[in-house]
């Protein structure tokens, strides 16, 4: 991996820590040969599950990874490819993977497949952990995984004990979005922090994920329901990511963000809102946003791409909201 580089005429800084932390490191498909590319990518960036072979069909593996280690844990960044990647029994028993894993889907999804079937997908948006020491297989289309690497044990210490299910979401509470908030931050200005800066970012964004795992760990024992709020923008965050998907119900919704249908319902009316009015406020938007880009594409298209069914009921929809058919709303942009 290649390392961030200070200016030739300065001095490294030099506070006191460990001479191997904090420094960003990043490393790409493209540094390896085109024959060693598989073995060499695998060899290299990937620590905690192993990468599979791809199948003959499949397209051409590309990707980057920028990570960097902390005194508590270590941060980084995967874009790239789809693949898939595994955590064998034989891995979690060597105690290699001995982490609780803070991940948040920048773009695209992946899903986790159990010994036992199950098989949760974590979609754009979300933050969840998941526990290493876990066999499963994970199912990644092409996007960017942003993720904390957390010692177990002092992640557990701080949870309260073993993670339930597969993935725990953690975006259900305000302090999980400021996390996931502060994740995206630190991917975006890494490149640009010296070791300092970046000692004092990551230790600051490890304490806060150790100090959200107590949190919704507290809240769990204590049988608490999620922070309205903080469900009500996860919630809208998912339905912003899927909603040309037809079928999009409250039932998926609810389960995408990790609560009953029930509760998501609660969340919805204490933000006086319903689920399937903000649906179609945001199919609405992105279709009167289509319109306006004159893409070429027909109204029945654009109704199709947004999530109608039809474009009948989309037309009664758009005059309800904008005052207007869609065609005469385009043709205010012709």
């Amino acid at each position: 991996m290649a390392e961030r580089q200070y200016p030739a005429d300065a001095d490294e800084p030099n506070f006191g820590i460990d001479a191997g932390l904090y420094r960003l490191k990043r490393v790409s498909t493209t540094d390896f040969d085109p024959g060693d590319r598989f073995d060499a990518w695998r060899e290299t960036a990937y620590s905690i599950a192993n990468l599979e072979t791809p199948n003959a069909d499949e397209a051409e593996l590309f990707g980057t990874k920028y990570a960097v280690r902390g005194a508590i844990g270590n941060f980084a960044s995967h874009a790239g490819s789809a693949h898939r990647t595994v955590i064998t029994p034989a891995a979690r028993l060597s105690g290699a993977l001995d982490a609780i894993i803070i991940s948040l889907m920048a773009e695209g999804s992946v899903g986790l497949e159990s010994p036992s079937g199950e098989q949760p997908i974590t979609t754009v948006g979300r933050l969840v952990a998941y526990d290493a020491t876990k066999a499963m297989r994970y199912h990644w289309s092409v996007g960017k995984e942003i993720y904390i690497v957390l010692p177990r044990a002092k992640a557990l210490e701080a949870f309260g004990g073993e993670l339930p299910g597969l993935v725990l979401p953690l975006d259900t509470i305000p302090l999980g979005v400021l996390v996931r908030d502060q994740m995206a931050a630190l991917d975006l200005h890494a490149e640009h922090l010296d070791r300092k800066e970046m000692a004092i970012a990551l230790d600051a964004l490890h304490t806060l994920a150790l100090l959200l795992l107590q949190r919704i760990g507290r809240g769990l024992g204590d049988r608490e329901q999620p922070d309205p709020n903080a469900l009500f923008l996860a919630a809208k965050r998912y339905i912003h990511a899927n909603y040309n998907v037809f079928d999009l119900s409250p039932e998926t919704i609810a389960h995408a963000v990790g609560c009953s249908r029930a509760t998501l319902y609660r969340a919805f009316t204490y933000n006086n809102a319903t689920v399937m009015e903000t649906v179609r406020g945001i199919r609405l938007a992105m279709s009167r946003r289509l319109i306006e880009a004159r893409t070429g594409r027909s109204i029945s298209v654009i109704a199709y791409d947004c999530g109608f069914k039809d474009a009948a009921s989309f037309g009664k929809l758009f005059r309800s909201r904008f005052g207007v058919s869609p065609s005469a709303w385009r043709e205010q942009f012709g």
